[in-house]
C-alpha cells in the first residue's frame, strides 16, 4: 500500500479531519476493522459498534496529530478500544450473567407437591428453632446471617462488643443444630 499522509495541523485552515477524510477512511478501512473484531469473538454488531467507535475516536483527534500510515493508526486505535472494552466487560463481570429469555428456561416445570411440603416443613422447623432463642440473640442471629452485616456492624448497632456478638453467634448455631438433628430422628 502506498503510503498515506493525512495531516491535521495545528492552522486554522485545518484544525481536525474534515469530514470527507473520515468518509474515506471509514469507506477504505471499515470491512477490515469489522474483520479485525469478529475474529476477536465478537457478534457481528458488536464488531460494528467497536467500529464506529474508532471513527468516532478519529474524528476527536488533538489538533497537532499527523497520520502518516492510517491502516497501522486505525488498528493501533482499534487495539485499545478492543483493550478498553475487554476491561470495562471483565469488571462488570459480563460473562458471569446468563440471559433470561424463553429458550434458556428449564421449561417451567413446577415441583412436586412434595417438595413443596418439604421446604415449607422446613421453614416451620427453622422458624420455631429461631423463636425459641431469646429476641437479641435471634436479632443478631438474623442481622449477620440474612442481612449481611458483619459482626463489627452489629455490635455498632447494638452496642456491645465484638466478642458478645460472636458468643451469641456461636449460641444460636449451637441451638440450631441442636434443634435440627432433634427433629430429624
Amino acid at each position: 500500500m502506498p503510503e498515506t499522509v493525512v495531516p491535521v495541523s495545528g492552522t486554522t485552515a485545518q484544525e481536525q479531519l474534515t469530514g470527507a477524510q473520515v468518509a474515506a477512511l471509514f469507506a477504505r478501512f471499515r470491512p477490515a476493522l469489522v474483520r479485525f473484531f469478529e475474529r476477536r469473538s465478537f457478534s457481528a454488531a458488536d464488531a460494528e459498534d467497536l467500529t464506529q467507535e474508532v471513527f468516532v475516536k478519529i474524528t476527536r483527534l488533538e489538533q497537532s496529530t499527523s497520520i502518516w500510515h492510517p491502516e497501522a493508526f486505525l488498528f493501533r486505535i482499534a487495539a485499545n478500544v478492543l483493550r478498553d472494552r475487554v476491561r470495562r466487560e471483565a469488571a462488570r463481570h459480563r460473562d458471569d450473567h446468563v440471559a433470561l429469555d424463553e429458550s434458556t428456561t428449564d421449561g417451567g416445570e413446577e415441583p412436586s407437591e412434595e417438595s413443596v411440603y418439604e421446604g415449607r416443613e422446613s421453614v416451620r422447623r427453622l422458624l420455631a428453632a429461631l423463636a425459641q432463642l431469646t429476641p437479641k440473640c435471634r436479632s443478631i442471629f438474623l442481622l449477620h446471617k440474612y442481612e449481611g452485616l458483619s459482626y463489627s456492624e452489629v455490635a455498632r448497632r447494638f452496642d456491645i462488643s465484638v466478642s458478645a456478638v460472636e458468643k451469641h453467634m456461636i449460641h444460636a448455631i449451637k441451638h440450631l443444630k441442636q434443634h435440627w438433628r432433634g427433629n430429624e430422628r
